[in-house]
């Protein structure tokens, strides 16, 4: 398995992708300049103006190789998890590549240089000095390797999460949305069924009402929100459906400003769904029966008289306000609040600016 790769087709990791051709196009140079001399394995009086160039030349390919050697045994090793699990297994690899690759090839090339060149070096032991600073490179160098992916890894981690999780509320919020299209029209069935029983001739025009109701909810039902303005709209023509069976008992009063409410977004179906609440919990027999509708800054505020029946309600399918509330907290952010009163039923909708 080679750390940080792609998964192939058939379970495989392929090398990593990583940027480092310029890291190690710059400081290659710089250690084939420097470790030589900070080791005193070099010294420039015994050498031409040449044959520094040279020695400096071969010391930048030696730096070279063992980097590009340790790189390639890195991608090798197993996961790099593994700092994590079982860090000493990981350190015992590392030792083992260092005493394995680094120390016997950069050993044997330093000494061929040595030997070629007849230079001692200014220090008795520039060899094993030099040897231990390459150690030193190998093993920060493979240090900034390993933060670099494991960086990347946790990047890619919570990147994933995220998606995850954004799937997991889209996949709620559609379901919690295919749940108002039953109870929107399960509440109007209903009344359409007791103005049947009638024989009101209202039957037909509530039927047209209900058509373009309807046709609203099927036009919004794939948006996560909706236009404020339209959502008023759509609550106009439930108020007009209330009428053809109440008459003149419902009062609709909108008071929101229509620039002001251009901006402003919601979840689709809502207020429709307030008002069919308002009409099917509260005793319409005293008229008139008002529903107020107001907007302070980022937030429409929705109130109703409390007449409780003293009866049973028409039926419900006990979606409601709960339903409401988190449609509301995975579209918008914020969940809606509501409030019973003595005389008043109030619901407060937090709203989203465009």
């Amino acid at each position: 398995m080679v750390p940080g790769g792609d998964v192939t087709a058939a379970g495989e990791q392929r090398t990593p992708q990583v940027s480092d051709l310029w890291p190690r196009l710059l400081l290659t140079p710089v250690i084939g300049v420097i470790l030589p001399n900070l080791s005193g394995l070099i010294d420039n009086s015994r050498h031409t103006l040449f044959g520094l160039a040279i020695s400096y030349l071969y010391f930048t390919f030696v730096a070279f190789v063992v980097w590009e050697g340790n790189r390639r045994i890195y991608f090798q090793l197993q996961r790099r998890e593994d700092w994590l699990r079982r860090p000493r297994r990981r350190i015992a690899l590392l030792l083992g590549a260092i005493a394995v690759y680094t120390i016997p090839v950069a050993a044997v090339m330093l000494w061929a240089w040595q030997a070629v060149t007849g230079d001692p070096g200014t220090r008795s032991f520039a060899i094993p000095t030099a040897l231990l600073a390459t150690v030193t490179c190998v093993v920060i160098i493979t240090h900034a390797y390993e933060t670099v992916f494991l960086l990347r890894d946790w990047e890619s981690d919570r990147l994933r999460r995220a998606l995850t999780e954004q799937a997991r509320l889209e996949a709620e919020l559609e379901g919690l949305g295919r749940a108002v299209d039953p109870h929107f029209l399960f509440n109007n069935l209903n009344t359409l069924a007791h103005l049947v029983e009638r024989q009101s001739d209202a039957a037909a025009p509530f039927i047209t009402a209900l058509g373009d109701s309807y046709r609203y909810v099927l036009e919004s039902r794939n948006c996560r929100l909706v236009s404020l303005l339209a959502e008023l709209d759509a609550m106009r023509l439930h108020a007009i459906l209330g009428r053809i069976r109440f008459g003149d008992g419902i009062v609709l009063c909108i008071d929101v400003d229509p620039s002001k409410a251009r901006g402003l977004t919601l979840p689709p179906v809502t207020l429709p769904e307030l008002f069919q609440n308002a009409v099917k919990h509260n005793d319409l027999s005293i008229t008139p029966f008002a529903i107020n509708v107001r907007l302070d800054a980022d937030t429409l505020i929705v109130t109703n008289e409390r007449r409780p029946r003293s009866g049973p309600c028409a039926p419900s399918t006990g979606i409601g306000l709960q339903n409401l509330s988190q449609r509301f907290k995975l579209a918008v952010g914020r969940e809606i609040t509501w409030e019973a009163g003595p005389r008043n039923f109030e619901v407060r909708l937090p709203l989203k600016r465009v």
